[in-house]
């Protein structure tokens, strides 16, 4: 996950501290995993990630998610539900195509 520049700035005086880019995981061997859509699991703590915490990292401080691969993408969309949320143009493709 990505924080625009204004976005890291805003967290750092909140006078917290964001890794920019943090490693996200997407796994179905998780409890609150439903019918194998997986969640995902942010950096080291492995705090889940969900559709309303991403919205909210995205509205506040620009947060985006790119990913590897389009089935990746595909992943990372339905366990966060990102349709629903109106975010689909928040995850994107490492090479900066948003399909």
């Amino acid at each position: 996950m990505h924080f625009s520049p204004q976005g890291e700035s805003a967290i750092k005086a909140l006078g917290l501290r964001q890794r920019n880019p943090e490693t996200l995981r997407w796994t179905t061997q998780h409890s609150q995993s439903n019918y194998g859509i997986g969640v995902i699991l942010r950096g080291k703590s492995g705090d889940l990630l969900d559709g309303r915490t991403f919205k909210a990292l995205h509205d506040a401080f620009g947060a985006w998610i790119e990913c590897d691969s389009a089935d990746t993408k595909r992943r990372v969309e339905n366990a966060l539900v990102t349709a629903v949320l109106g975010l689909d143009d928040a995850i994107t493709i490492a090479d900066g195509s948003a399909k």
